[in-house]
């Protein structure tokens, strides 16, 4: 099962106020807001923290079938370390009820793209993330699915016009050759001027 988010620093500096009256206090631990008061940008600790949350909620929706909203309820385990560099990949993990969730986040100085798997180690056969030129919600909707379908043509050579991508009553998104399900697990995020996404077949886990 997997699960991707990403954050674009520039617009969540300016349209999400995380340091509003008892905003940390309902979506992170006491131990995670340690984490942020003392972290040297914290405008990073915050985002960095929520995108890991939010790619291993998409994991969890897959595994009950069913959405929530506790983001206090996904606790990251492991220590974080402060950005240091734009090819800096932050291996991580989030517990929820006791499951284990592995995250990898690539912590950039404009955005944030966390991968969420239940399996560690595990290979997805597709990773990507991207720039989007205009930042409205069509817009983004239909690029990244057109990047998505060209990469996955690239490398399984189907061909393009036959994909599309349908979603189940959990809004969890399923690829499709035609009408024929693919086998394999899709999580798609944009936020922003940034994309990603990430494709694992159901067979590796």
């Amino acid at each position: 099962m997997i699960g991707n988010d990403i954050v674009d620093l520039e617009i969540a500096l300016k349209e999400s106020n995380w340091r509003r009256p008892r905003f940390l206090q309902k979506v992170f631990t006491i131990e995670e807001q340690q984490y942020i008061s003392a972290a040297s940008d914290k405008d990073k600790a915050v985002w960095l923290l929520w995108s890991k949350k939010e790619a291993a909620y998409k994991v969890i929706i897959r595994h009950f079938g069913s959405r929530f909203f506790r983001p206090k309820d996904l606790v990251t385990l492991t220590n974080i370390s402060d950005y240091k560099d734009s090819s800096s990949l932050l291996d991580g993990q989030v517990s929820f009820r006791k499951q284990i969730i592995h995250t990898t986040s690539r912590v950039t100085d404009t955005f944030i793209h966390t991968v969420a798997q239940a399996h560690d180690k595990v290979t997805p056969l597709l990773v990507n993330f991207f720039y989007v030129e205009k930042n409205t919600y069509a817009i983004q909707h239909r690029v990244t699915r057109q990047h998505l379908f060209e990469n996955y043509s690239a490398v399984t050579g189907t061909s393009v016009k036959n994909l599309s991508i349908r979603k189940n009553a959990q809004r969890v998104p399923y690829l499709y050759n035609k009408d024929q399900r693919q086998i394999l697990e899709l999580s798609i995020s944009h936020h922003g001027h940034y994309a990603g996404y990430v494709i694992q077949s159901t067979c590796d886990r």
